[in-house]
């Protein structure tokens, strides 16, 4: 360091042999700094000894004089965090040669906070240095600068691995089961039957080997595995391939087998996994069935789900939901009947229907209904000045329902989407009846739930109902015109989701005298609606291929309908297979609606936004924000679906 003072002695010699006063001047200059050198050295060696002083007080009452000797890795630090000393088994662990005395704690390990470390009750923490880990403990000591901080690293590098060993052999338990097997059997001859089980018992067990897991078959169409918590992460690294692997079995027929899985890894003991797994495959199934379904953390993570639901021959669930609702309905003073909030054409013909079988079994009902939007109005306008029929407010309704009265919720199952979401914990004899697929919400504690994704809409459902209520219903024709409208709606004409029970039930309405010029009536449009909706389909763009987006932000109250059917539209035109469309509401919501031809499950796309819907036809909605920041969150989870 002091070369310096070297190199100007043998200038200023040198200017003795070239100039000498030159020589006179840098020999006072070189005396000047020598001068200064040596006093500086003096001054710095007097600061050092009185902070080592200080250092060794601080440490010393922070440790009670034996942090020498102590066999842990140690570091001591000030009250602002700055570290004041550390022992050679600390070095050793940090494998740093720079000097760290005087250096900010946060610089060393950039994820502490330290004054969050400073206010924390907890003493103990995990902290990983390369392959090893530490917990790491402090005290607090006073000292002559204030307080001192030592921190102590206990190496717990084999108590880690031994949890971390633990938790990844913990057994899973996954619930298997064959959606369609019933209606598959049903169709092939008998002596293909016993091949048909054993191939797919063959694939199932060659998947749960492959995954080192024990299968116990309960039934031909249902198994239970017995999986290690990781190897689950190959399963989802897999993405469920006997999804994919089941579907391909040939049936020869036109019905394809799938499989719904329910797997959690929440609860402590197999006994509340068990329960937690056959949740997840209640969900899985009630979804529509091809996927699976794991419970982690108290949320939901979905896999496949890429079949169009199956529509089910069988009549047998109609006519005992029918029979259960009769029951609860006569053993109810009052009915209450709601749908979701903005309802549908769907949702109050289903309200309608149910109102008319409450009042055939001779039970007083009410329809739960708030402000009347523009879906509805042409359809309400046949019922609302009618005094047969009883609409009420949902403040009124909170104010009147008893715990003995029956409340029907018909075309959705998530509860913060019903029309007067407070009525619901006011009375536990509940019902639901939707043809959504389940989301992750639903309604708790029902007395009963009638829930068909494979169904075209609520309103066939309530249809089918209707017919197996024991007596002949006495629907009129105005009933039947709304029942045939929420069918209309949902189909899209006779086009989407349509099945024969579809158009058996649109029978039936037409026997009971639905007009289809007056149903047509009821979707009669605005033209400033007409224009919204041309312009929408006019600026829809290709965000990926095949995937059209498009956006309008001029309010409407009649919004979900424009987008609903834009979105309709645009996946008829060729080269787009899937549609999103998006606008604000009078209020603000985002309004989305997505429609697809079944190649891209947009129900699984848009629940990530907080909304549900089918595989073909999904929507959500999205408040508090503008529409840019919707459209950048709608496109990022098309953009993590592809990842």
């Amino acid at each position: 360091m002091y070369y310096y003072l070297a190199a100007i002695a043998v200038l200023v010699t040198a200017l003795f042999f070239v100039r000498l006063e030159w020589a006179y001047v840098g020999a006072a200059i070189f005396l000047i700094l020598l001068v200064y050198t040596i006093y500086k050295n003096i001054r710095m060696r007097a600061w050092t000894e009185d902070y080592l002083e200080r250092m060794r007080e601080d440490v010393s009452a922070s440790q009670g004089g034996g942090y020498l000797t102590m066999p842990l890795p140690l570091l001591v630090v000030d009250e602002k965090g700055v570290i004041l000393w550390y022992n050679s088994k600390m070095r050793d662990r940090l494998n740093r040669e720079e000097q760290l005395v005087g250096t900010r704690l946060q610089s060393i390990f950039p994820g502490w906070n330290w004054e969050e470390i400073k206010k924390s009750e907890e003493t103990f923490f995990t902290q990983r240095i390369r392959d090893t880990y530490y917990k790491v403990f402090h005290t607090v000591a006073e000292a002559t600068s204030g307080k001192v901080y030592t921190f102590y690293w206990i190496d717990d590098t084999e108590n880690v691995r031994l949890l971390q060993a633990y938790q990844d052999e913990k057994p899973m338990l996954a619930y298997i089961q064959v959606d369609n097997f019933d209606e598959v059997i049903s169709e092939i001859d008998d002596a293909r039957k016993p091949f048909l089980i054993s191939e797919i018992n063959t694939l199932i067990q060659k998947w749960s080997m492959r995954n080192s897991g024990i299968l116990h078959r309960i039934d031909d169409d249902e198994f239970i595995l017995l999986v290690e918590k990781h190897h689950l992460e190959n399963i989802e690294m897999r993405r469920f391939t006997i999804l994919d692997d089941v579907r391909k079995i040939s049936t020869g027929t036109r019905l394809a087998l799938t499989l719904s899985i329910g797997l959690s890894i929440d609860g402590d003991t197999l006994t509340q996994r068990d329960e937690a797994s056959k949740s997840a495959l209640e969900l899985a199934l009630g979804r529509g069935g091809d996927q699976a379904v794991i419970k982690q953390g108290g949320n939901y993570e979905f896999y496949g789900g890429r079949s169009k639901n199956v529509e089910r021959k069988s009549r047998v669930k109609s006519r005992m939901v029918a029979q259960g609702l009769v029951a609860l309905i006569n053993e109810s003073p009052h009915v209450y009947i709601m749908g979701h909030s903005y309802p549908d054409m769907d949702a109050f013909g289903a309200c309608i229907g149910l109102y008319r079988a409450t009042l055939e079994l001779g039970i007083p009902a009410s329809i739960v209904l708030g402000e009347v939007g523009d879906a509805i109005a042409m359809v309400y306008h046949e019922f609302g000045p009618n005094p047969d029929y009883h609409f009420i407010q949902p403040g009124e309704a909170k104010s009147r329902i008893t715990p003995e009265d029956l409340l029907i919720i018909a075309d959705t199952h998530r509860p913060n989407f019903t029309e007067a979401p407070e009525l619901i914990p006011l009375t536990p004899r509940r019902v639901v009846i939707d043809h959504h697929r389940r989301g992750t919400e639903i309604v708790e504690d029902l007395s009963l739930l009638y829930q068909e994704p494979y169904a075209s809409s609520t309103c066939e459902m309530v249809a089918e109902i209707l017919q197996y209520l024991g007596t002949d219903v006495n629907i009129t024709a105005d009933e039947a015109n709304a029942l045939m409208a929420g069918i209309i709606l949902d189909t899209k004409n006779f086009v989407f989701n349509t099945g024969v029970r579809t158009f058996d039930a649109a029978a039936y309405l037409r026997r009971k005298g639905a007009n289809m010029q007056q149903v047509r009536e009821f979707f009669q449009e605005e033209l400033d609606d007409t224009i919204i909706k041309s312009t929408l389909i006019s600026s829809a763009v290709l965000v990926e291929p095949e995937l059209a987006l498009s956006s309008t932000d001029f309010p409407s109250v009649n919004i979900k309908k424009i987008v609903s059917q834009s979105a309709d539209e645009l996946v008829d035109i060729r080269g787009i297979e899937t549609a999103f469309v998006m606008g604000p509401d009078t209020d603000g919501t985002i309004i989305i609606s997505a429609r697809s031809n079944g190649k891209v499950n947009v129900q699984v796309i848009l629940e990530k936004l907080g909304g549900g819907g089918h595989l073909e036809t999904a929507g959500a909605q999205l408040t508090g924000m503008s529409l840019e920041d919707a459209k950048e969150k709608l496109l990022q989870v098309i953009e993590e679906r592809n990842g």
